[in-house]
């Protein structure tokens, strides 16, 4: 039998983003093969492909089958394409799982019957200047008004904050992060406004997970809050169960 997942729960595993033995890459469908075959740069491909084996063990342990039976949908709410929301239909109701990994971290989320978005973010620039335009004018003025070493990692926040709202809302970055505005970095998470939002307007519930002082990580739900529980977890250890 699997282990119960309770409807009020959401678990994350954390876990490292190494390479996995070859053997395991058999747990993805055709389509999630051939996405990583795409995929031109070998960390991006080693990313994806973990996290992916991972929410496929994740998924098997409370579906109760096996990581190789597990059937994915993910349909885009914009273009209808194969890349959105994960979610796996079970007798027991929908689990709706989410991954993201960045640099050397993976977190994935499941949720019985209650959408979620989990985003990890490694505290370091991507480009020669932090990207203020993701941030709404109230943003805006907050990091401006902090000391310039701990802009970076205030920013970093926000934006994990923002793309866990949006991929909860099946949005993801086809919508403007400028126009969310969350709580300020040192504050307790939770969406404050959100201009020119798309319906449905389901309430959305926002909460920073625990990921180290190099990342910044953040956890949306939609509907209602949920308790949640993090784990650090052996991809390879989880894969000996098989």
């Amino acid at each position: 039998m699997g282990e119960r997942l309770g409807s009020g729960e959401c678990l994350v595993w954390r876990c490292p983003a190494g390479p996995l033995p070859a053997p395991l890459h058999a747990l993805l469908d055709d389509a999630e093969q051939a996405r990583a075959r795409n995929l031109g740069h070998d960390a991006a491909r080693t990313r994806f492909v973990t996290g992916r084996v991972m929410a496929r063990l994740l998924a098997a342990r409370y579906a109760d089958t096996t990581p190789r039976q597990v059937v994915f949908t993910s349909t885009c709410r914009h273009c209808t394409g194969p890349h959105g929301r994960l979610e796996v239909h079970t007798g027991a109701g929908v689990l709706h799982l989410s991954v993201s990994h960045s640099a050397e971290r993976i977190l994935v989320a499941i949720a019985r019957d209650t959408v979620c978005g989990v985003d990890i973010e490694r505290v370091a620039l991507r480009g020669d200047r932090i990207p203020v335009s993701a941030l709404s004018p109230v943003e805006r003025r907050v990091l401006a008004d902090l000391p310039q070493p701990r802009r970076l990692a205030a920013f970093i926040r926000y934006w994990a904050r923002k793309e866990a709202i949006l991929k909860a809302t099946g949005d993801g970055l086809v919508l403007s992060p400028a126009d969310l505005t969350v709580s300020a970095p040192d504050a307790s998470a939770c969406l404050l406004s959100w201009e020119n939002r798309p319906p449905p307007h389901v309430s959305v519930h926002l909460s920073d997970l625990a990921v180290g002082d190099d990342y910044r990580a953040a956890l949306a739900t939609l509907g209602r809050p949920l308790s949640i529980v993090e784990r650090d977890v052996d991809p390879l250890a989880e894969a000996s169960h098989l």
